[in-house]
Order: structure tokens, then sequence, then C-alpha cells
């Protein structure tokens, strides 16, 4: 089955030109395969081409030890009217509840002091909500040019917190503040911080059956995608685009779709001949592309349970760094798997270390909130997003000098046949899977010239 798509806009978007013949896109995750989904649905030929032996791009679903594991995006998060759950539900694929907030507590790990999930909503949940209604008027106080960690300060020297439930706030805040955006709170623009639209429904949302494999397989079924072809060149020319590979191999088309992260783009990966304009330069130097790291452990069973604990916040020793999360997916219906999700400013403590030492890392703090000793894990898996060649960090920010719309500008077409896709080309979920799901949608449509698209799993697909 498939059904009409929009980007939430109802215009055509422009900066074509030429017959649309044979489009080449350039990586494999959700925004390029959504291009080349809904292409293929016009019988316009598309090639997608990926530098990795794999596609997903940073939804990636590993298997950890016969059970699947996203160690990059993991929810569909305001699923309610979000299109990327109507894809998946049009797919036919099923989703799970996946909120943690119902059973979550906490533990210090520099005071040994455990807070129930009572404890969790009177403290934590306050001061967030607090610091989201406190936004407009700290903007206004601060200015245009402060940071999301000066606002989180002035928030919090107005609270009357004092000692180690000050710490403990403003780990709190400054976690919130890195998971959202992934990057340092230092780094992130206070006039710009959690302005991106929203679905209804739920925050956290579900989970698709599976993992995010099961939605990218969807997209990608029946199209061609050439894998291990890393493109280093895209040169615009005499009414045509030409790719280079790291190999030398070329391919040729009428179009393309560069849709490869911010992290890439920063690191000159691939090269643009001509060089990109300096405006859209610019603004791929100003924005933000900071890190998210996860450890994945597996167990025999699920002892944390017995010890009367799911989903949990961890409150480092260290003052400066925000707390981690460490996610219960047993309690989601999976098997007993325990996830932490570690946020900018923390991830040092991952950086360049082997996965047996960022193990030893998440079981030192685990031991501590038991009170006995962590039982080794049956597997563990670890990502390094920040040094992976083809994304050199998480998503997307916008630090203070920078705007919203230094974004939308990257979604601008060069010389009618280079356009642009992924999170990091639109504003209004900046950072969210659907944000670069919708993104596709619309450089569809520029191609297509049309308002709508079809996307859905493709006749004859497996």
């Amino acid at each position: 089955m498939a059904i009409f798509f929009d980007d939430g806009q109802s215009e055509i978007p422009d900066g074509v030109v030429g017959p649309v013949e044979r489009v080449l896109v350039v990586g494999a995750g959700i925004a390029g395969l959504t291009v080349a989904n809904a292409l293929a649905h016009a019988a316009v030929e598309c090639v997608v081409l990926e530098a990795r032996s794999r596609i997903g791009g940073r939804l990636y679903t590993t298997d950890l030890a016969g059970s699947p594991v996203d160690l990059g995006g993991s929810w569909i998060h305001h699923p309610t009217g979000n299109p990327l759950m109507r894809f998946a539900q049009t797919a036919g694929i099923g989703s799970r509840s996946a909120t943690p907030l119902p059973e979550l507590t906490a533990f210090d790990c520099r005071t040994g002091l455990w807070l129930s999930h009572a404890d969790v909503e009177a403290s934590l949940t306050v001061e967030l909500e607090g610091f989201a209604q406190a936004l407009s008027g700290l903007r206004t106080r601060l200015g245009p040019d402060a940071s999301a960690a000066e606002g989180i300060e002035a928030h919090l020297a107005a609270t009357g917190l004092r000692g180690e439930p000050l710490r403990r706030a403003r780990q709190g805040l400054r976690a919130s503040v890195e998971a959202d955006a992934a990057g340092a709170a230092e780094h992130q623009s206070l006039q710009w911080l959690w302005t991106q639209a929203e679905y209804g429904g739920d925050y956290f949302g579900v989970q698709p059956e599976g993992g995010y494999a099961s939605v990218v397989d969807a997209m990608a079924g029946g199209l061609d995608v050439r894998q291990d072809w890393p493109v280093s060149r895209v040169e615009v020319a005499d009414g045509a685009v030409s790719l280079t590979s790291a190999s030398g191999a070329t391919e040729v088309g009428s179009h393309v779709v560069v849709a490869v992260p911010l992290g890439a783009l920063k690191n000159e990966s691939p090269r643009f001949v001509p060089s990109l304009p300096t405006e859209q330069a610019e603004a791929v130097g100003r924005l933000g592309f900071g890190r998210y790291e996860k450890v994945a452990l597996k167990f025999e069973e699920p002892f944390w349970q017995r010890a009367g604990w799911s989903h949990l916040v961890l409150f480092p020793r260290e003052a400066d760094e925000p707390a981690s999360w460490v996610f219960d997916l047993h309690a989601f219906g999976a098997d007993p798997i325990l996830v932490c999700h570690t946020f900018h400013s923390a991830t040092a403590h991952l950086k360049g270390t082997s996965p047996t030492a960022a193990a030893r890392w998440l079981m030192g703090m685990l031991t501590a909130a038991l009170g006995a000793s962590c039982p080794e894990p049956v597997a563990v898996a670890v990502t390094d997003w920040g040094n992976d060649p083809y994304t050199r960090g998480a998503y997307t920010h916008v630090p203070p000098g920078s705007c919203d719309a230094d974004v939308d500008l990257l979604a601008t077409p060069v010389a009618g046949r280079l356009l642009f896709a992924g999170e990091h080309t639109q504003s209004a979920r900046l950072g969210y899977a659907d944000g670069a799901m919708t993104s596709g949608v619309r450089e569809a449509k520029r191609l297509l010239g049309t308002p709508t698209v079809t996307l859905g799993r493709l006749t004859g697909a497996r």
C-alpha cells in the first residue's frame, strides 16, 4: 500500500532546471531513501549511492546477541500526526509504547542518594517545566547572543536551590538540553532552543517493532542502492551532474540530491565543484553538530528490576557534566538490555575507549546504584558517531550567532541541479528522523513538480 505525503506545505518548491531524467542521491539515510522512494513511485530513474556497507545512516539497528537494538534514532517522537508514524503504519510496521517517565527513578553517584519516582517528579520534572516556562523571559533578559548554559544558570539562580539539589538540577537541565540538540549547552543558542514544531502524543512516543531497521528496509526495498560507494566529489557542469567515488568510479545524472549529515558537509565530504555559494558555506560553518553516544549492555536477566528500578537517571560525580539516562528495554517488551544515553559534555568518558572500557564505566555507576557488583553482560555495543567519518557527530543544533534561517538556507538548490536533504535542511523538526523524512518529501516534490508525493513499499519489493 502506498499513500500521498507532503512536507507540511501545500506549495511546490522551485529551483529545479531542465528535465528530471536520472537523479543521483548521495546517502542512504532516511532523507535520501525517502527521495528515492517517491521518485521510484513516479517512475523516475534514481540511484542511491551510500558510502557504508549498510543503509539507514543514523538510523542503525544492530544485532546484540540476537536482539535488535537501535544505536542511532530509537523513537518516533510525538507520534500522533507524525508522517514517519504514518509511513510505518502504511508499511505494516508495528510499534510499541516506549515512554520511561512513569517508571523513572534516579541515583546520585556523588552522594549515593536514591531519588524515587515521586522525588523525580517533584524535582527534575518541576525544574524542567519551570525552565521551559521561563525561556521567554530569559531570552529577553539575556539577549539574542546568550547560550543555553547561561539561560540554565540564570534560571537556577532564581530557584533558591542550594548544594546537592542545585547540582542535580543543573545536571538534569543540561542533560535535557544536550539530549535535545546534541551539543554542549554552552554551544547552543538560548534564542533558538526548543523552538521546533511538535506533533501530538507523548514526547517519547513509540518504537518500531524490530527497531528502525524495519522502517528503513520498508523505505529502501526495491530501490537501486549502491553500497560501499563513498562520494568524494560532486560536480555540476554542462547541464548535468557528475559524481566521483573515492575509488574513481563515476555516475552521471540530470540532478543530484545530497543527503549526507551536516557533520560530513563540515568535513568537506563530498567536495563540490564549483564550491557551494558563500552564503550556504558560511551557514554550514555556523551551525553546530555535536555528540550523543550510547552504551548498550545485554544481560542474562533483568536483575535491576529485582532491585526495584527500571529506567534510571544517573547523576555523575562531576558537577559540570550532564546526567545520563539509562533505559530499560526489557520494560518496553524487549530482552534484558540497558542502554545508557550519554550526552555531549559527558562523551569524553567514551571517546577513544574500547567497548570494554565503556562498559566498565557504565557498570561502575550501576554497581554504585546496586550496592553490589553489576553482573557481567553477555554482549556490549558502544557507538562512536563523533568519529564516524560519514557522520562526524549526531545531529544539528543552532549555536549563538546562528539562527533557524541558517538551517532553512541549506535547503536552497544550487544551479538548479544540486539539491539537499537531511534533518539539517529544515528547522521545523531539526534533529528528528521525521524531519529528515519530510526534507526528502520536500526535495521529491521539487523534482516532480507536485504538491504531494507517493510513499510506501514498492510493488514487488521484499
